[in-house]
C-alpha cells in the first residue's frame, strides 16, 4: 500500500509556487545603489522601448523564461542630485529585464523614476520578480523620497521600517 501511495504521489500534479518578495521600494534602491561599487544617477523621465521584447510570464505552466533579457531604451528626463536637478539628458540605456523562473516584472515605456547603472560605454537600468531600479509610473510620494534620500535625510529601506 504504501509504494502505491508512493507512485501516486510521484506522479501527482504539484501546486502552483508563489514569489515571495521582501517589501521593496525607492528608498530600498536608493541604499542599494549607494552601497554598490559601481556608479548609479537617480533619474526621472520617460523610458522608451520595445514592449513586446519583455518577456511574458506562464503562471500557468510555470514554465521558466529567460533569466536575463536585455532590450534597447532610450532615457529623456532629468538626472538627480543633491543640489536638486542637473541640466536635462537623453541617452541610450539597457534595460536588463531579470525574471526568477516563471515571474518577470512587466515594465512598461513611460514616465519612470530609477537608478542608471553607469557602464563604460552605457547605461543599464536592471529589474527583476522583486525589484530593481526601475520605479514606472511614479507617485509624488516616491520622488520626495528620492530627494530625501539625496539630501541626506529620512531614507529608511521599507524592510527597516
Amino acid at each position: 500500500m504504501l509504494r502505491v501511495l508512493s507512485f501516486v504521489l510521484a506522479f501527482a500534479p504539484l501546486p502552483a509556487f508563489a514569489l515571495s518578495c521582501m517589501p521593496y521600494g525607492v528608498t530600498d534602491a536608493y541604499q542599494e545603489a549607494a552601497a554598490a561599487e559601481e556608479g548609479y544617477v537617480p533619474v526621472l523621465g520617460t523610458l522608451e522601448f520595445d514592449a513586446d521584447l519583455v518577456p511574458e510570464m506562464d503562471l500557468s505552466g510555470q514554465t521558466p523564461t529567460a533569466a536575463v533579457t536585455l532590450i534597447p531604451a532610450t532615457f529623456k528626463g532629468d538626472a538627480l542630485t543633491v543640489r536638486g536637478v542637473d541640466p536635462a539628458f537623453e541617452t541610450e540605456v539597457v534595460l536588463e529585464v531579470q525574471c526568477a523562473g516563471p515571474w518577470c516584472p512587466q515594465p512598461k515605456p513611460g514616465e519612470m523614476l530609477g537608478f542608471l547603472r553607469q557602464t563604460s560605454h552605457s547605461y543599464v537600468l536592471h529589474t527583476n520578480a522583486c525589484g530593481g531600479f526601475l520605479f514606472g509610473r511614479p507617485s509624488a510620494e516616491q520622488v520626495a523620497q528620492l530627494r530625501d534620500c539625496l539630501a541626506g535625510r529620512d531614507c529608511v529601506p521599507l524592510g527597516q521600517r
